[in-house]
């Protein structure tokens, strides 16, 4: 079996790098999204259609027939586009802190936060998205760990990604939210799916997300206490721990997977 795992918006994928190294006896694919890490940017609008359409392009040049497919906030939504789209190829799909609505006070302040970005030079949109003071706000929204260690990690590592990170990239991931029927394509998707938020996550919060789980036909819902947004980079093995729970009960179909090992 092979795993596929999509990190989420500024991260690349050492944010699910211990999260992939805790998974046993399975084939783990790791991929920096375009626009982030070592992937240059996309030279189409980087909507969650187009994110999707990638993932496909990397399932056929990695020769998968079959996989599981796995992500964590915009990588989350990224899976659950995939899956509605492309479906056929997925024995099972995971979403971790999947966003699934763009209305409230705080996605709309996100919206007018990303578009001011867009609207600036590049230099000083740069400054605005990605300067330290900007990442260091956004992670104190979002990190709730009381580990003092992981949350100098967590903010370091995302130091550096926003450094690297394309604008464009993130502006457009954004605003593609705004323009996604989550609710329409949770109910196209027909694969076995575990769908995982924390009693913290204020950006995928739990009414959102159970009504989206709610619209999968053969899914299940974990709510984890005390977790926030950043669940997998926070705990790892407790979300390694999920997924492999999950892996075992996915109904294997088609031709075996590549060896990656």
């Amino acid at each position: 079996m092979t795993v596929l795992l999509l990190h989420g918006l500024g991260g690349d994928h050492r944010g699910l790098r211990e999260l992939a190294d805790a998974l046993d006896g399975v084939d783990v694919v790791v991929p920096d999204l375009p626009g982030y890490g070592e992937s240059p940017p996309l030279t189409v609008p980087h909507t969650l259609e187009n994110y999707a359409a990638e993932i496909e392009r990397l399932r056929l040049s990695l020769g998968l027939d079959r996989f599981v497919l796995a992500g964590h906030s915009l990588g989350a939504s990224i899976s659950l586009v995939y899956a509605a789209r492309y479906g056929a190829a997925l024995d099972g799909l995971c979403l971790f802190n999947p966003v699934s609505e763009a209305t409230g006070a705080t996605a709309w302040l996100g919206k007018l936060y990303y578009r001011i970005g867009s609207w600036l030079p590049a230099r000083a949109g740069r400054i605005w998205l990605c300067s330290k003071p900007a990442v260091y706000l956004a992670d104190a929204f979002v990190i709730v760990t009381k580990d003092k260690a992981r949350r100098r990690w967590i903010l370091d590592m995302d130091y550096e990604n926003y450094r690297n990170a394309s604008v464009r990239a993130m502006t457009e991931a954004f605003l593609s939210y705004f323009d996604t029927s989550f609710a329409g394509l949770a109910a196209s998707v027909d694969v076995p799916t575990l769908v995982v938020t924390g009693t913290r996550d204020g950006i995928a919060p739990v009414d959102a997300v159970t009504a989206l789980q709610r619209r999968i036909s053969d899914s299940e819902l974990v709510v984890e206490p005390g977790a926030g947004h950043l669940f997998p980079a926070e705990d790892p093995a407790r979300a390694a721990e999920l997924l492999t729970d999950f892996l075992r009960r996915v109904p294997l179909s088609g031709t075996p997977n590549v060896d990656f090992g």
